[in-house]
């Protein structure tokens, strides 16, 4: 027998023998860190460390502050219950939600202590001038489910944007790149986008209101 098709039947037995790769769905793997498992801590860590110390380093502007919120976001997710309910939305977009709450929840604690005195932290291309910027005002105030439906109002290219900057953790200038657009369509794209999230915020509080 030829040596390559001795090579190519071995191979062929190797891969019927071996196990098939498990994927762990993010819902099971919050579920098993409740219960202490470290293994699933890390491979949560593995799949969203990246796209956390991103969003903390986009919103706190500091990349040991940002290194810090990681840590301290995992170590919190495996010593506390987790508040993540199922029937109320997918894993990634709760996992998502929470970065950015912890992150600015650390700003405005370090705001506080002054350590931005001389830095204008909203000098970026993330934000826009005034007391709150808008992705502040839609995670903090926008469930899973309703933050589904606020995106299925946007267009194409407002939901491709936010989708990428939100949940992919790119800058605007790493989704111009990646589409091909001109950065400034892009930032057009992204502020509109949130200015219409924001618009559904405005109108689920009115309606909260009236409901009371």
């Amino acid at each position: 027998m030829l040596p390559l098709l001795r090579a190519r039947r071995s191979s062929a037995r190797e891969q019927v023998a071996s196990p098939p790769v498990v994927l762990h769905s993010d819902e099971s793997l919050l579920e098993r860190v409740q219960y202490g498992d470290d293994e699933a801590l890390s491979l949560l860590l593995r799949r969203y460390g990246r796209l956390a110390y991103s969003i903390g380093y986009r919103i706190l502007r500091d990349e040991g502050e940002a290194e810090d919120l990681v840590q301290e976001i995992f170590l919190r997710l495996h010593a506390e219950k987790s508040s993540f309910d199922c029937s109320k939305g997918v894993a990634r977009t709760w996992i998502v939600q929470m970065f950015y709450r912890r992150a600015f929840d650390r700003r405005g604690y370090l705001t506080r202590r002054h350590f931005y005195s001389g830095t204008d932290i909203h000098d970026c291309a993330n934000t826009i001038s005034g007391s709150k910027c808008l992705e502040e005002d839609v995670i903090d105030k926008l469930t899973a489910q309703q933050l589904r439906a606020a995106f299925s109002e946007l267009t194409d290219r407002q939901s491709e944007t936010l989708n990428l900057f939100f949940f992919e953790g790119l800058t605007l200038a790493e989704i111009a790149e990646l589409t091909g657009e001109d950065l400034k369509n892009v930032r057009h794209h992204y502020y509109r986008g949130l200015d219409k999230l924001r618009q559904v915020v405005r109108e689920l509080i009115g309606n909260d209101k009236k409901v009371k």
